[in-house]
């Protein structure tokens, strides 16, 4: 979660670059700003890891007040139009995600119905106040936004567990008009890609397995993540992304250490290569980068028991695992003169064969319509190679256009 990293980076920074801790009516003077006698509380209170939005309607600022347990956030603005002040404290209810989470790594954007101020928790969570043109708290949420409609509507990104074994998606849509929100992935009843998916996870996730893994055993949770951006259309009504579901669950260590990791740059310059004439040096490149890592991980009995089938390839790569290049020397230099074997087209198309593993992830394209209407929300999953194969090598945004999108889903 990159946006989330980056936010705490920036505490952090704040924190660490702080001499002294400023005053609210020093961080609006800052900015040009010094409201009239009486109409902002705490002037005079140093405040902690704030956060400012100047933009062309005014100056929005969430700031931490206090210390320790007794800490709070509060929010101030001041709007250009009206040039008026408003400064309240962002108060709710105590829940799952308490005033404690919802402090560090402040960060600010505008929305259609006010602002969302999010606060870094951890890698894989944050907490996201959605706050009203009042600045009044229309709700806490458990994740992070991902999407903003027209409307005032959000679709955020539900928190995981980050430190679990297991890291399955969660996306919703979340009205700040209403206090419903609409599950809109997993959503059932599943199609037949992701029913699939489950049937395999329930055939893997045996009671050995699960206790090793620390795992509930329920074949509906697994690993996944969202493979690019989620997209929306312009009248938000339909939304579009890809998910990306983890096969590796249940390979021994030999196919996913051994095979899939340490030959990872080999097989991507494999598929690059026509396999005539003499190999070039970027096959020579990715064996080395891939051994280098795997010796860095100490992973090199996985390699062996990988190629357990293939004595002469096991030994040779045996050989390279354990002597690791000279610094600066060029990778196809180093591995024909550890073995002559090295330069020859025979060896790197057997290591083909011996290093080819099946698909490290399942795509797949969900494509929603209706979101304006929740109780008529429609979805569809299209595994990405056949929505390729039916559309073209085409951006992701093209799937919502009214054309297409009726192709997709059929007639409403």
């Amino acid at each position: 979660m990159t946006r989330g990293i980056v936010a705490a980076l920036a505490s952090l920074a704040l924190a660490a670059g702080a001499a002294r801790a400023e005053t609210l009516g020093e961080l609006l003077n800052a900015r040009g700003l010094t409201p009239p006698a009486g109409s902002v509380p705490g002037l005079d209170q140093a405040v902690q890891g704030s956060q400012v939005l100047d933009d062309p309607r005014g100056v929005f600022a969430v700031h931490q007040v206090g210390g320790r347990e007794s800490a709070r956030l509060q929010a101030t603005r001041w709007e250009r139009a009206s040039r008026t002040w408003t400064s309240v404290p962002l108060e709710w209810s105590a829940g799952a995600l308490g005033v404690d989470l919802c402090r560090g790594g402040l960060a600010i954007e505008p929305f259609a119905g006010g602002f969302l101020v999010t606060a870094h928790i951890n890698p894989s969570a944050e907490c996201t106040l959605v706050l009203g043109p009042d600045l009044s708290v229309r709700a806490v949420l458990a994740g992070w936004p991902v999407a903003k409609l027209a409307d005032g509507r959000i679709v955020y990104r539900r928190n995981q567990i980050h430190f679990a074994s297991f890291h399955p998606v969660g996306i919703a849509l979340f009205d700040p008009r209403g206090p419903a929100e609409v599950t809109l992935y997993p959503r059932e009843p599943y199609q037949a890609a992701r029913a699939a998916h489950v049937a395999r996870m329930r055939a893997v996730y045996t009671q050995s397995w699960c206790a090793a893994h620390n795992h509930p055993c329920d074949p509906e949770i697994f690993d996944e993540h969202v493979a690019g951006e989620i997209v929306t259309d312009a009248r938000g009504d339909a939304l579009a992304f890809v998910m990306a579901w983890d096969n590796t669950t249940g390979w021994s260590d030999a196919e996913r250490w051994g095979r899939l990791e340490a030959f990872r740059e080999t097989r991507a310059a494999l598929a690059r290569w026509d396999g005539r004439g003499d190999p070039p040096a970027d096959l020579h490149r990715g064996l080395a980068a891939g051994l280098a890592r795997i010796r860095n991980m100490k992973g090199e009995r996985h390699v062996t028991a990988a190629l357990e089938g293939e004595p002469a390839l096991r030994d040779l790569v045996g050989s390279a695992l354990g002597a690791a290049p000279a610094v600066g020397r060029a990778p196809q230099a180093w591995l024909v003169a550890l073995d002559a074997r090295w330069a020859e087209a025979a060896t790197w198309q057997r290591l083909a064969r011996a290093v080819a593993v099946a698909d490290e992830f399942t795509e797949v394209v969900y494509v929603y319509a209706n979101l304006r209407r929740p109780a008529r929300i429609r979805y569809r999953e299209l595994l990405r190679n056949d929505f390729a194969a039916r559309f073209g090598a085409i951006p992701l945004r093209r799937a919502l256009e009214p054309d297409l999108l009726r192709q997709i889903l059929g007639a409403d």
